[in-house]
């Protein structure tokens, strides 16, 4: 393995090795916070990276994938540590504001170097990102399963410090990647950010991928006090938290083997969309050992399928804006979340989790029936065509 491919996978590891995964929720619980207030500061974390999501691809494409990273590192474990440090609703929120910054940097950040890695080693983006997202995924199911069980017999406060050190550990390999220089185009129309969204292929992808990180945004609050409804110890929370994420790893992981079954787009966008959906519907209507089954494949079809629509993005936007693009998809998914978690919260806390999520999954059908009405409207528009040139009306 090349070293620069090694770097990537080791600092993904560390970077991803929350152990706070399966308890963060079951923290604030326990120090007084009601699901609700849960979701109002959770809002705070999600407006952090609607507000920085876009200036900071830009600073991604300005200063380099490494350096991005490097920063990303220090800010989200500096805000993990202030999470664990604070406990009043003002401390929380600034820990939060920190910790997301953090996250905003490197979620285009690491999509991006990833996929200027494969293209530059002739290498393909599929088998990369995939082998990345399952190390992020193995890294965040073995310290779920830790986490869980120092939580429980130890303390859920010494979870966020551990977790805080490792995520700033994981800098030390930023400094170890090597970027190629990249080449910059020379049409400043071309690198308007408005051109690219415009584009309705890159519109469908981005509402989907949107729809699937809302999912999952809120599939991570709901979950741990839906297994603690179903009377689940802390331990085996844990454990089961440990099978979701290795789950989704292993669905990431065998994207390349089974690209073919994405081959059609439409019938892709159709077929992933609807079984997302039931695995938020079923678990609305039942609460045992099954939803807990359902619960789980949604992470499975969220692993294989964003790598699907990521590479689809990747593969229509240049270097130049690529993190900047993508930053896009970020912004909107966690405008909507801070748009949807208090309400969700608040529902959940009056009417209870199950017909909570039985509002969630009208809410995710709505987003992704609009991204596959987009894409078959610009089918019906003729090709589809990215804005570029000299039209000086753009």
């Amino acid at each position: 393995m090349k070293s620069g491919l090694r770097n990537i996978y080791i600092y993904t590891f560390f970077y991803s090795f929350l152990l706070l995964n399966p308890v963060w929720v079951l923290y604030l619980l326990d120090i007084g916070y009601s699901i609700f207030y849960v979701t109002v500061l959770d809002v705070v974390f999600y407006l952090s990276i609607v507000l920085t999501s876009i200036p900071m691809g830009r600073i991604t494409d300005s200063i380099g994938r490494r350096n991005a990273l490097f920063i990303s590192s220090i800010l989200t474990g500096i805000g993990i540590l202030f999470f664990g440090l604070f406990q009043s609703f003002i401390g929380i929120a600034i820990s939060y504001i920190v910790w997301g910054v953090g996250v905003s940097i490197n979620s285009s950040a690491l999509e991006s170097v990833s996929y200027e890695y494969s293209t530059s080693h002739n290498l393909k983006y599929l088998q990369i990102t995939g082998a990345v997202n399952f190390l992020s995924a193995l890294s965040v199911a073995v310290a779920s399963l830790l986490g869980g069980y120092i939580g429980e017999y130890i303390s859920l406060r010494i979870v966020i410090f551990i977790t805080a050190l490792l995520v700033i550990f994981s800098s030390v390999y930023t400094l170890k990647l090597r970027e190629r220089k990249r080449e910059r185009s020379f049409s400043k129309l071309s690198l308007k950010l408005g051109n690219y969204v415009k584009d309705r292929r890159i519109m469908s992808i981005i509402l989907l991928r949107v729809a699937l990180l809302l999912n999952i945004n809120m599939m991570l609050i709901f979950k741990q006090p839906y297994y603690k409804e179903m009377g689940i110890g802390t331990g085996l929370i844990g454990v089961i938290f440990f099978v979701d994420v290795l789950s989704r790893g292993i669905a990431s992981f065998n994207t390349q083997r089974f690209a073919f079954i994405a081959k059609n787009r439409f019938f892709a966008m159709l077929f992933f969309t609807s079984l997302t959906f039931f695995t938020i519907y079923i678990p609305s209507l039942i609460e045992n050992f099954f939803s807990l089954l359902f619960l789980i494949f949604n992470s499975v079809i969220f692993g294989f399928y964003s790598n699907i629509l990521s590479e689809e993005v990747n593969n229509l936007v240049p270097s130049e804006i690529r993190a900047t693009v993508l930053s896009v998809i970020f912004l909107v998914s966690a405008l909507l979340t801070a748009l949807a978690e208090p309400f969700l919260g608040y529902s959940a806390s009056v009417i209870g989790l199950e017909k909570t999520l039985l509002i969630f999954s009208v809410v995710f059908l709505i987003i992704s029936t609009t991204a596959i009405f987009i894409h078959i409207m610009g089918k019906e528009n003729g090709e589809f065509k990215i804005i570029i040139g000299n039209n000086r009306g753009s």
